[in-house]
């Protein structure tokens, strides 16, 4: 859906920056200057803040909105924009939202969202690691080409997903996510790439922490139920639920998930041995994995997963962030964001 404003209203949004100084390896502290200097050339009414750690970009962008600034523009990776997008809206509660039924399931009562302000636009310029979800939606053009998006009013009303999970202390948490919240493997995957150096670029840096990851993986076994109808059982690998098509620096996992259809995309990849994982990984860059045995997709509005043995990690992959693991359960809120196009 693309909007039109108001023709009376200013050519371009009044616009706050977050950016990430050390997305990219650095590259964006690096080359602040030139980026300040284009996006002052095309956005005459900006000011911007740089992020200091790990949730400082929620907050920074949760008190731009509510000091009326129209449109906040995440800059630096797929984790960033991950907060950005988290301060559109009131904090959650997560203990009032989820509970863990006596079954092991996260159950979920009333999540609707509380938008700051329901007319304001999210920029991206995507200068990260991984850069996943600006390949969906098609971004991939040079620095200058990407400031340009953010001139003008138009606009396109997108979904994003929620996550109930359990975190690393063991209380229940909730995140939103525009790309793909997985779990599994590449929750661990994750973990190893947010605790190394970046410099050798993503789909280096992503590669590198598959292969250490493969050293000490084994498949759990997992319950998944796709809207509270289907319910499969088996050893897995991943869950993936997708809102875009990539994740892991490029693999293209979910072909065909739109941004925009109210569902999710859920990949399950179940249980791959170690030769039969090597030989699907390029294929995930092709999209060609959904012909490998063990691998099925599906779509579905809402996701739960818990694993059968409560001893067992299956780590989240929240846009790149691994913030807890299963039990969680996943929600999609049709056309919930205003995406700067």
């Amino acid at each position: 859906m693309f909007g039109h404003a108001d023709m009376n209203a200013p050519v371009n949004y009044r616009t706050f920056v977050i950016a990430n100084p050390s997305a990219g390896a650095g590259a964006v502290k690096e080359e602040w200057r030139l980026i300040e200097r284009l996006l002052r050339a095309n956005l005459p009414e900006l000011d911007y803040a740089f992020t200091e750690g790990p949730g400082h970009a929620t907050l920074l962008a949760r008190e731009a909105l509510r000091t009326g600034w129209e449109m906040v523009v995440s800059i630096g990776g797929d984790g960033t924009l991950n907060e950005v997008l988290n301060g559109f809206y009131e904090p959650p509660e997560p203990e009032s939202v989820y509970e863990k039924d006596e079954h092991g399931w996260l159950v979920t009562g009333d999540n609707s969202l509380q938008a700051i302000n329901p007319d304001a636009a999210l920029g991206i310029i995507p200068l990260g690691t991984g850069g996943d979800f600006r390949r969906t939606i098609g971004f991939m053009g040079n620095l200058a080409e990407t400031v340009d998006y953010l001139r003008g009013r138009e606009t396109r009303s997108i979904d994003i997903g929620e996550v109930g999970f359990v975190d690393h202390s063991g209380k229940i948490a909730s995140r939103y996510f525009i790309n793909i919240a997985a779990s599994g493997l590449s929750g661990l995957v994750d973990k190893h790439v947010n605790a190394t150096w970046k410099g050798l670029g993503g789909r280096a840096s992503f590669m590198w922490a598959t292969t250490r990851a493969f050293t000490a993986w084994r498949n759990v076994e997992v319950e998944v139920r796709l809207d509270d109808t289907t319910e499969i059982r088996d050893r897995m690998q991943n869950v993936v639920v997708a809102n875009g098509e990539y994740f892991g620096a490029g693999m293209w996992v979910a072909p065909g998930a739109l941004i925009d259809d109210g569902c999710f995309q859920v990949v399950l990849m179940g249980d791959l041995s170690v030769r039969e994982s090597v030989k699907t990984l390029p294929r995930l860059f092709s999209g060609n994995h959904l012909a490998c045995k063990n691998i099925t997709r599906h779509r579905a509005k809402r996701v739960s997963a818990r694993v059968i043995d409560s001893s067992s990690d299956f780590l989240l992959d929240i846009d790149g962030e691994a913030p807890g693991g299963l039990p969680a359960t996943w929600n999609v809120h049709p056309g919930a964001i205003r995406l700067k196009i």
